[in-house]
């Protein structure tokens, strides 16, 4: 999987939620016009193109420059003094953009709102967290022209071959192509997939953490999980990863916990040809001290945490007392900026998807999100945090595989 050293953002729909306050200004414009106002769906439509063009988009038509340029001076005046009134980031950003920093990548933002507010929302929202903030300005063009990526990666000292373009609408994937930059679509935003998609995006992206597999170094993983006392191996393909595990549970019992991820790699089937293997999952007893037993996690945080989520708890169980070795297997999609953060997605994103693979009736498996219910079909039954291998075990070691794998 590539790896880059710089990232480029886009603003609004990316980093932060910007609509509320964009169509209160529209509306004050429009007022003041004696115009009828406009919703916040119209606004997320119509953004995107610069202030100037989202005012032209929301006058009637034909109403002409004049309209347009007194508008723009009521939008401003207004804007500037609700600029984040109603603006949030997206959740996971200000984690990610942390675990950036913390990784040493190079952040730049880039959008077509105009200069002066882009600075002020950066600096507001994310002191610290971005080197680069570049706005609509006279005599630059706006995006998708390529003229401003260019100016920052200038600006960062990048390639734009190491540069990864992160934005939420079709003006963004196109700017990224018009610049030589891979592309990243961030599916939360004001743009849908299918606009992503037909807009090139190179990946879409679902969940900000899901940025980190495309900058985090295998190296700076193994010091945060060796640190805490983890082992720690890295294989760039699932294959490789068996193959190691084939030679770990050579002539040993091993054991599985119950995991999307192991059943995707296929290795209960390959250590069945030469040891003894035992999974509850393909009608065996449930194993709770073999002397390798192998699982995964729901995720595991840059700062060297391993989060579980645990209906049985045997799978729980097994992980932490009673094995010589513990093997936790996970793909890089598992990856997450700090604890809270790992937390977040073992209930946000695993739990509810395990909840709907399994048919449950709870309210997560309805609408993805952990509602921290009462239903008796939950299946968050534990929730384990190792901040350092349990004592009641031997050896206790991360596979961290370079391909998304489970929930």
């Amino acid at each position: 999987m590539k790896r880059y050293s710089a990232a480029i953002f886009d603003l609004d729909g990316t980093l932060l939620d910007t609509l509320g306050d964009l169509c209160g200004a529209v509306n004050t414009a429009l007022a003041a016009q004696g115009l009828p106002p406009i919703t916040e769906e119209q606004t997320r439509e119509r953004v995107g193109n610069g202030i100037r063009n989202l005012i032209l988009r929301s006058l009637p038509e034909g109403a002409g420059d004049a309209a347009a340029d007194q508008c723009l001076a009521v939008f401003r005046a207004h804007y500037e003094q609700h600029l984040h009134d109603r603006t949030r980031p997206y959740e996971g950003i200000p984690a990610l953009l942390r675990a950036l920093r913390e990784q040493g990548i190079k952040v730049a933002v880039l959008s077509n709102k105009y200069d002066p507010a882009s600075k002020r929302l950066i600096a507001h929202f994310f002191p610290g967290l971005v080197s680069l903030t570049l706005g609509e300005r006279p005599g630059v063009p706006r995006k998708p022209d390529p003229t401003a990526v260019l100016e920052a990666l200038e600006a960062l000292g990048e390639q734009a071959s190491d540069t990864l373009y992160i934005g939420d609408s079709g003006v963004d994937m196109q700017t990224a192509k018009n610049a030589g930059l891979d592309s990243a679509g961030v599916t939360w935003g004001f743009r849908s997939r299918e606009v992503l998609v037909k807009n090139g995006a190179g990946v879409l992206i679902d969940h900000p953490s899901q940025l980190l597999r495309y900058f985090v170094q295998p190296e700076t993983l193994a010091d945060a999980f060796t640190g805490r006392g983890f082992g720690f191996s890295y294989f760039q393909t699932a294959k490789e990863a068996v193959d190691y595990l084939k030679g770990v549970c050579r002539g040993k019992q091993a054991g599985f916990g119950g995991s999307m991820t192991l059943e995707g790699l296929g290795l209960y089937d390959a250590l069945r040809e030469g040891g003894e293997v035992q999974w509850h999952w393909r009608g065996d007893a449930p194993s709770t001290a073999p002397e390798v037993f192998l699982t995964s996690a729901n995720a595991l945080a840059l700062t060297g945490e391993v989060v579980n989520i645990d209906g049985n708890c045997n799978r729980a169980a097994a992980s932490m007392y009673g094995s010589e070795a513990v093997y936790f297997v996970c793909g890089v999609n598992k990856l997450a900026p700090n604890l809270t953060s790992a937390v977040s997605r073992a209930r946000n994103i695993a739990a509810p998807r395990n909840a709907q693979r399994l048919g449950k009736h709870t309210p997560c498996a309805a609408d993805g999100k952990c509602h921290d219910c009462r239903s008796p079909e939950r299946i968050c039954r534990a929730l384990v945090v190792l901040l350092a291998p349990s004592n009641g075990v031997k050896h206790t070691e991360i596979v961290l595989v370079g391909e998304e794998l489970g929930y």
